[in-house]
């Protein structure tokens, strides 16, 4: 299972998504670069370590929808 950072503050705090996306994005980070994933596999993985580390479903589902946008977002400028 892959590490995620838990969370610091309690649920509904207005920055508790962001820290989430933060979470998420240093696990995929740490990601072993040898194995092959593919992105379902990624997201799996990030779901089960986030549960395991007291995130909600609905948390992981936003920050894993908003690390997909910023990502794009950032190979669109990469293009241009």
């Amino acid at each position: 299972m892959i590490h995620v950072v838990s969370p610091t503050r309690p649920v509904g705090h207005p920055d508790r998504t962001l820290d989430c996306e933060e979470a998420l994005e240093k696990a995929v980070h740490a990601l072993d670069t040898d194995e092959t994933l593919s992105e379902r596999d990624i997201e799996a993985k990030l779901i089960e370590g986030g549960l395991a580390a007291g995130w909600t479903r609905k948390e992981l589902g936003t920050a894993i929808a908003d690390l997909r946008r910023n990502a794009a977002v950032q190979m669109q400028r990469q293009a241009e």
